[in-house]
């Protein structure tokens, strides 16, 4: 089962890069970008959701090369 999610998410990641096009993911947020973003989430921000999944694609791709700790 977990390995399918790994499969899924590894599918998901190389979709997203294909869909964007520059091959490279965008840069993590700062830490107080990321709040801003989680309490603006909390509120219902759909946009501030799509943009804390985004900035973290990075360690996404990160975990599904190397596996999780």
């Amino acid at each position: 089962m977990f390995t399918q999610l790994l499969d899924l998410l590894s599918h998901v990641v190389c979709l997203f890069l294909h869909v964007t096009g520059g091959g490279t993911f965008p840069r993590a947020l700062s830490a107080a970008q990321e709040k801003k973003c989680l309490e603006e989430m909390a509120q219902g921000s759909q946009a501030a959701r799509q943009k804390l999944i985004e900035h973290n694609l990075r360690l996404v791709a990160h975990i599904i090369k190397n596996g999780c700790p």
